[in-house]
């Protein structure tokens, strides 16, 4: 299977969506022979061995595995650790059980993995299908591929009981696909300061990916898995925030911000080589008339600048939730200029005034008058924070309606359910995007 910039973003499109991070996040595909196998560095730059590839990467499956490997390093923060074999060994177990059951059906229930490693003894832990019921290693690998227990160890514990487990004479030398941390950290720089690290920003937006294509065991396999997926989304919440993972799908042009929301640009690309040919291309093909040069279609990774309305509920009955609430959104205070408060009425005031502490409100609360404020601004899309207490005539909901209005309304204080936002969009729990 040959790699390109374009089978990459493609593969990942498959699994992410179509509207992927990941997929904009990888910017460059390098062939680089001095590369064992493969990795990644946080400026989105992949290089591959040319060897490994041709004779391991077969299907999207397979590339599948490698690029989403190397992505789990840092949204498990394994570069803390040390680059021993027993570590590094220790952190591939962890990911490859991961990539290979919770991403079953990307990864071909790893099937990489299957060919890359043998079945037995240390490199059995890392592949799904390996004979370790008469291994000093059975009880760890059933931790994690066996659908009678649950993973419950951390990574750092793995790695102490393969230290346990393992007599240093023992220790063969296997190669282990990916990085491992060579010019890469999770934070900061790396230790010679000259490839940056993931940032929390990057991290975020690819744990929200991620958490979006985790398959949650069901049906005649309920329960198989069930613990290592439970496992996977406690590791993506350290990386959660309200900063990009919901609110970038909510942005408008209608108020002016610093909220800058990453696109996929298309572009026409002449080549002789048809490497994504245009319907023109296709057109003249089919009438028997092979066209001198292609026009392929090729997207490039742009960001717009767009606005944030952000409405939040300063009535009295959310006053004990106001300081949590600032809290989480302070990490939009270089983004977003004005914020809107409403109880009776709307007030939109500096983003800072918010930060510090002050608000304006008549403690009441009314739905309505978000609904009026919207309707005069024009807005196409708004984020509403409140305790949902209150009311909205079916008047607005229809004029709102009428207009394609949608919005994020994000629940917190208890109530589970807000009909009157329902109807006109997503609902989701505080708790749930923010931890």
């Amino acid at each position: 299977m040959e790699i390109t910039l374009q089978t990459v973003r493609e593969t990942l499109r498959d699994a992410f969506g179509r509207d992927s991070f990941v997929a904009l996040f990888i910017t460059t595909v390098i062939a680089d022979e001095n590369c064992p196998t493969a990795c990644i560095d946080a400026r989105g730059v992949m290089r591959y061995n040319p060897a490994f590839v041709g004779e391991y990467v077969t299907s999207p499956a397979d590339l599948f595995c490698v690029v989403t490997h190397e992505l789990m390093h840092p949204m498990f923060g394994h570069f803390v650790y040390q680059a021993g074999q027993l570590e590094n060994l220790g952190a591939d177990m962890v990911i490859n059980s991961v990539v290979s059951r919770v991403f079953a059906d990307c990864s071909g229930n790893g099937g990489l993995f299957r060919r890359f490693y043998k079945p037995i003894g240390l490199e059995g832990l890392l592949r799904p299908g390996s004979v370790m019921y008469q291994s000093r290693y059975a009880r760890l690998y059933s931790s994690f591929y066996e659908s009678t227990t649950s993973a419950k160890l951390s990574t750092g514990e793995v790695i102490q009981t393969l230290k346990v487990l393992t007599p240093s004479v023992e220790m063969p030398t296997i190669m282990l696909i990916g990085s491992h941390g060579q010019g890469q950290a999770t934070r900061g720089t790396s230790a010679d300061g000259t490839v940056p690290a993931f940032s929390a920003d990057t991290l975020s937006r690819i744990a929200e990916d991620l958490k979006r294509a985790a398959e949650r065991p069901g049906g005649y396999g309920a329960g198989y898995g069930e613990g290592l997926y439970s496992f996977f989304l406690e590791v993506l919440k350290t990386h959660m925030s309200l900063k990009r993972a919901l609110l970038e799908r909510f942005t408008t042009r209608q108020k002016v911000d610093r909220f800058r929301r990453m696109l996929a640009q298309p572009r026409i690309g002449v080549s002789p080589i048809p490497i994504q040919p245009s319907k023109r291309d296709f057109v003249l093909l089919a009438a028997g008339m092979p066209p001198l040069h292609y026009h392929n279609m090729a997207y490039r990774q742009t960001t717009q600048k767009r606005g944030l309305a952000i409405y939040l509920d300063v009535s009295g009955s959310v006053n004990q939730h106001l300081p949590e609430i600032i809290g989480l959104l302070r990490s939009l205070r270089t983004e977003l200029k004005t914020i809107f408060l409403f109880s009776n009425k709307v007030v939109e005031v500096p983003f800072r005034t918010l930060l510090a502490g002050r608000i304006e409100t008549t403690y009441g609360t009314d739905f309505n008058c978000i609904a009026q404020h919207i309707l005069e601004r024009r807005f196409d899309k708004a984020v509403i924070i409140t305790d949902g207490h209150a009311n909205m005539t079916e008047q607005n909901q229809e004029q709102l309606k009428a207009r394609t209005f949608r919005n994020l309304t994000v629940l917190f204080g208890g109530r589970s359910e807000s009909p009157e936002f329902q109807v006109l969009g997503d609902v989701v729990q505080l708790d749930d995007v923010t931890v």
